[in-house]
């Protein structure tokens, strides 16, 4: 019919030595992978968030090509300087 709902099943994993060893063992295995992944989460907090890269990333993206602008405005404005100069100068004469 089957075991009766009165007896555990864990009872006869204890209930002799080896029985203890697979437990024991099982119980060895268990904390070894849990420290393992508190290691790995405790790296993993020290770590920047992929979001937190990607916003980085864009940053300087953004930033560098502020920078390129600028200097091309800053050639053209010296390039064109002069004949700015010299334009507002007949408007202004006119």
């Amino acid at each position: 019919m089957g075991v009766p709902m009165s007896v555990p099943m864990s009872a006869p994993i204890v209930a002799s030595p080896v029985g203890w060893v697979v437990l024991g063992a099982a119980g060895y295995i268990t904390y070894k992978v849990g420290k393992k992944v508190g290691k790995k989460a405790e790296e993993d907090i020290t770590k920047p968030s992929l979001s937190d890269r990607v916003v980085k990333g864009t940053m300087k993206a953004v930033y560098r090509t502020k920078k390129t602008v600028s200097e091309s405005l800053g050639k053209a404005k010296e390039k064109y300087g002069t004949l700015w100069t010299e334009a507002r100068t007949e408007a202004d004469a006119a």
